[in-house]
């Protein structure tokens, strides 16, 4: 039997959290700065998986297939996924959202 979702997340936070002796030492600044960056490579990956998405729909509605298609845009929407868990963490780890440009 798998590994609920549920479980998988909380295996990845704990994962995550075991290096807290060096997030503890760093810098609030340093730290924060780590976050910003998270932030951008998930807006960025959100990006990528909402153009994913349009294609599939495209090649969908054109040819009635989403094979492709469809599989890069699960892919992407894994990276996207994949990414927040690590930012939800980082975030808990700094303990506020950064004040950031919006997009």
């Amino acid at each position: 039997m798998g590994i609920s979702g549920e479980d998988r997340t909380e295996q990845a936070q704990t994962a995550l959290r075991t290096d807290r002796r060096t997030d503890g030492n760093l810098p609030k600044d340093i730290l924060e700065t780590i976050v910003v960056e998270a932030i951008y490579k998930h807006r960025f990956l959100r990006d990528i998986a909402e153009l994913r998405h349009a294609d599939s729909r495209r090649v969908a509605e054109s040819d009635g297939s989403v094979g492709l298609a469809r599989t890069a845009y699960i892919k992407a929407m894994i990276d996207v996924h994949a990414r927040q868990t690590v930012l939800s963490t980082l975030l808990g780890v700094l303990g506020y959202v950064p004040t950031m440009p919006a997009d």
